[in-house]
C-alpha cells in the first residue's frame, strides 16, 4: 500500500510541469461493487464505501487528464436465482488500492464566460493498476491473498460548476479486469482433450471475466492560470 501511495504523489508531482490550463485536486465518496460468477449485472448494492483522491488537468475546455488513487473494499454473494447458486451459497469480501489514468471528454464548454454554461456531461476512460488482497470468503480458503491487476476503466458522469471555482460531479464508473477470482471463484481451465460433460458447474465460467464499479459523488477546486491581459483581452472564454 505504501508503495501505491509513492507511487500516487511521484505521479501527481511529475505532471503538474505538464502545460495545462489548470489543476484541480478534489476528493470522492461512493459505493464499489461488482459482477462475476456470483452476480450477474450492476447493481450498487450490496457495495461498500470507498473512497478517491484526485487531480484533474483540464488541458482545454473539452478534454481533461485525471490521475488518482483510489481505496475500499469489495464484497458479494450468491444472488443468482437458481438451484446450483443456492446450494453454493458463496460470499466474499476483498480490500484494495488502485492508481489511475483517465481522460476525460466534456460535452459542454461549461468554462465559457459568456454562454454561462456551469454544467456538463461527460465521458471518460483510461487505465489502472490494482492491489488486490481478499480477506474473508465462506470457506476460508483464500487462495492469491494479494494480486496486482491491470483494468480498463470507463464511464460517464455530471459535472456542475459552482462559483467558477468549486465543481461537484456524479460519476458511474466500470472497471473491466482480466482476471476471474475477484469472487474467489471461478471454472476449470478450457482445455481441448476435456469433454463438456467433465465441467464443474458448481464453479462459475473462466471466460466471464469480473467487473467491479465506483458510484460515486466528488467535490474539486478548481486553481486557475491567470492569463497574461493582451493575450486574454480578445476572448471571451477564460482558454
Amino acid at each position: 500500500m505504501n508503495k501505491h501511495i509513492s507511487l500516487f504523489i511521484l505521479m501527481f508531482l511529475c505532471s503538474i510541469t505538464l502545460k495545462c490550463q489548470f489543476l484541480e485536486p478534489g476528493i470522492s465518496i461512493g459505493l464499489n461493487s461488482y459482477s462475476g460468477d456470483l452476480k450477474r449485472g450492476y447493481s450498487p448494492f450490496p457495495g461498500s464505501v470507498g473512497i478517491e483522491i484526485f487531480n484533474r488537468f483540464n488541458m482545454s475546455s473539452h478534454q481533461s487528464f485525471k490521475i488518482s488513487y483510489k481505496r475500499g473494499k469489495i464484497k458479494g454473494k450468491d444472488i443468482i436465482n437458481d438451484a446450483l447458486s443456492t446450494n453454493r451459497n458463496m460470499w466474499f469480501e476483498s480490500k484494495f488500492s488502485e492508481i489511475s489514468g483517465k481522460i476525460e471528454y466534456n460535452f459542454l464548454d461549461y468554462f465559457d464566460e459568456v454562454t454561462k454554461e456551469n454544467f456538463t456531461p461527460y465521458l471518460f476512460f483510461g487505465i489502472a493498476t490494482t492491489l488486490l488482497k481478499n480477506t474473508k470468503e465462506r470457506n476460508n480458503i483464500l487462495g492469491d491473498k494479494n494480486k496486482i491487476l491491470m483494468s480498463i476503466p470507463f464511464g460517464t458522469g455530471f459535472k456542475y460548476l459552482i462559483n467558477k471555482q468549486f465543481s461537484i460531479a456524479l460519476e458511474f464508473e466500470i472497471k473491466k479486469t482480466f482476471y476471474d477470482k475477484i469472487d474467489i471463484t471461478s471454472g476449470p481451465i478450457p482445455s481441448s482433450t476435456q469433454s463438456n460433460l467433465n465441467k464443474n458447474y458448481q464453479y462459475g465460467n473462466y471466460n466471464d471475466k469480473d467487473f467491479y464499479y465506483f458510484t460515486g459523488f466528488s467535490v474539486s477546486y478548481i486553481f486557475y492560470k491567470i492569463p497574461c491581459p493582451k493575450n486574454s483581452a480578445p476572448k471571451n472564454s477564460i482558454y
